[in-house]
């Protein structure tokens, strides 16, 4: 099976239009969605090429294992987001909260980041390798073994942060 019919399942279950909330195991995708519920989900071992998320919200969702190439993220809330594992390849995020998100083992490569909240996110052993971005922001950012190898971020705003401390 898919990723998309589980994925909009899980956003009929969430607005209470039946569906049923799901797990995204072991499944392939490349569609484009908007303005989705996607809070609680749970993507495992799946592989996203070309995926677009755009005012969607991931409030909750568990990520590991995955692998995501050439995907956009727009204007989405993925606040308490917790990501293990993954990698993200020549992806863009756009206007997102990810505030209290918990990255471990992570990989973004030639990722490109715009206007992005990271408050009191945890990150360890995240690399971000010649990724790019601007308008970043975070208040008591922790992270420990972050590489950020060929990367360069302009206004980037850290407060009270904590980078390999």
């Amino acid at each position: 099976m898919a990723a998309q019919p589980l994925i909009i399942e899980h956003d009929k279950w969430r607005k209470g239009q039946g569906g049923a909330p799901a797990g995204v195991a072991g499944e392939n995708d490349g569609n484009s969605y908007a303005g989705l519920d996607l809070n609680l989900i749970s993507f495992t071992g799946s592989n996203f090429g070309g995926s677009s998320f755009s005012a969607t919200t991931f409030q909750d969702a568990q990520w590991s294992g995955c692998t995501f190439a050439g995907c956009v993220f727009s204007d989405c809330d993925m606040q308490r987001i917790q990501i293990t594992g993954c990698t993200f390849a020549g992806c863009t995020f756009n206007s997102a909260m990810l505030a209290h998100c918990f990255f471990l083992d992570c990989r973004f490569i030639d990722c490109t980041w715009r206007g992005l909240n990271f408050d009191h996110g945890q990150w360890q052993q995240v690399a971000l390798l010649s990724c790019k971005g601007t308008a970043i922001t975070a208040q008591h950012l922790h992270g420990q073994q972050v590489d950020f190898t060929g990367s360069q971020f302009d206004d980037m705003q850290l407060a009270h942060a904590q980078i390999n401390h």
